[in-house]
């Protein structure tokens, strides 16, 4: 393998590299922009923006992609949205991608209103681990958040999966004034379910940048209401590209993690990259849309090509985020976190 770049970089490599020498073998892909929930910090009930049924990655383009991403090294593929679930026959997505053999982790970000109905069919196709997003244990508060009142469902389907041994964790975005008096409630919930929490603050973005500053708790001030009634011990990251600062709940098996893009920003250790809906790749969550890999396919590039086009767009992979105010880009559910 030796293409190269005007610089001399190598275009062609089983290790997936940035300019800043970080390795990229995590993909998330994510296969909707649409969601049955209406989360005002994310996606609201009015003038939201999605893309056309015809700019959508068919199933058999997302599964040609990974297995080039997969070649180049990409170990971990991470199913998100909008909500994944509510695609038509996601089931064979997830059948196709348990196949791969030098996968190592295949998993899903859910809100969690379809997991009891599906949990059986994706532990057989090889998911062992979910994220279930749940902004509240409140249920008015929930269906403020969500728009929808469906926090029982949800709660089944936590405990379906929970029943089939697939590993889950909580994702709860901290919001001031919302569920900001509710983080405590939130890991006993977790101790009690044996289920780890993480809690994230909450990002600028287009449907939300009005509102984000109000909303904002810092990671820090999480931790210390946690810590008025739980006793948290500093835990070392098994993975050294984790994006939480990890704790122990004394006495529990449960963790909490704090993940903290604003306060306490990972980027150096940031090991991943995004497939939108509509085949653009991101490299940096906050940065702009990169190249349309659906509309490569369209040209008829080749494999070796389209390779080629990969490791020119993760190169350039920003070695940092950088917010301007008022000119956020991100669109949470067309990236999918």
């Amino acid at each position: 393998m030796s293409d190269m770049d005007e610089k001399g970089r190598i275009l062609n490599s089983r290790v997936l590299k940035d300019n800043e020498g970080r390795v990229i073998d995590y993909l998330r892909i994510s296969v909707t922009d649409r969601c049955n929930f209406r989360c005002f910090y994310c996606m609201p009930q009015e003038r939201v923006h999605f893309f056309p049924s015809n700019d959508i990655l068919r199933y058999e383009e997302i599964l040609y992609l990974a297995d080039i991403f997969i070649e180049m090294g990409i170990r971990k593929i991470r199913i998100t949205g909008g909500e994944p679930l509510i695609r038509r026959n996601i089931l064979f997505l997830f059948e196709e991608l348990g196949k791969r053999e030098r996968l190592s982790e295949l998993t899903l970000t859910t809100n969690g209103t379809r997991l009891s109905e599906y949990a059986q069919d994706l532990k057989q196709a090889g998911v062992r681990r979910v994220n279930v997003s749940l902004d509240s244990l409140n249920r008015e508060t929930y269906k403020r958040i969500s728009g929808i009142d469906d926090f029982e469902r949800v709660i089944q389907g936590i405990e379906a999966s929970k029943d089939l041994g697939i590993k889950l964790k909580f994702n709860v975005v901290a919001m001031k004034g919302i569920n900001s008096d509710e983080f405590s409630d939130f890991v006993k919930f977790g101790i009690e379910k044996e289920i780890d929490i993480r809690f994230i603050e909450v990002m600028p973005q287009v449907y939300n940048n009005r509102i984000a500053e109000d909303l904002f708790v810092p990671s820090k001030v999480i931790k210390e209401e946690i810590e008025k009634v739980f006793r948290l011990e500093p835990l070392p990251a098994s993975d050294p590209s984790s994006t939480a600062a990890l704790y122990r709940i004394e006495g529990s098996v449960s963790t909490v993690g704090l993940i903290s893009p604003l306060s306490h920003p990972f980027c150096s250790r940031c090991n991943k990259v995004r497939l939108m809906p509509n085949g653009c790749l991101k490299t940096c969550l906050f940065g702009k849309e990169g190249i349309n890999l659906k509309n490569l396919l369209k040209k008829g590039m080749t494999k070796k090509e389209l390779k080629k086009e990969i490791v020119k767009a993760v190169l350039k992979k920003p070695q940092k985020y950088y917010l301007n105010k008022g000119k956020v880009n991100l669109v949470m559910h067309r990236v999918g976190g």
